[in-house]
């Protein structure tokens, strides 16, 4: 990778929030996981149509949230990662080897900001 990439998507739902089961145990999308995943496959769309890593890489990600109410940024992970992976920009999240989650301010609707760069040596 050339140079770092940034990207700014819509304010994820809570992993709480992403999945449902059936009465007969069966799990299955929200529908607000399935909107989020088509805003983030737009967003990427918008941002970088050809965009494909399969790369290792090195993600820093700024959640900035909607209002003040108390938050656990992991709960946010998944969702994102698996909407990116769904959105095409890569073929799995498996590919970041380091992660970075900051709280942004609060903004009105809330958002993210993500930095892709390629990863640095495994720890051994």
């Amino acid at each position: 990778m050339d140079n770092d990439i940034v990207l700014y998507l819509p304010w994820p739902p809570t992993i709480n929030d992403y999945y449902g089961v059936t009465r007969q145990g069966q799990r299955f999308l929200k529908t607000r996981a399935t909107t989020y995943r088509k805003d983030v496959a737009q967003a990427l769309h918008e941002q970088c149509p050809a965009l494909f890593l399969d790369e290792h890489l090195f993600m820093e990600v700024y959640l900035y949230p909607p209002d003040n109410r108390k938050r656990d940024l992991d709960n946010y992970m998944k969702g994102l990662l698996d909407a990116l992976t769904e959105g095409k920009l890569w073929a799995d999240d498996s590919l970041v080897d380091q992660l970075h989650i900051y709280r942004g301010a609060v903004t009105r609707r809330g958002k993210v900001r993500i930095e892709l760069s390629e990863a640095g040596p495994i720890m051994k």
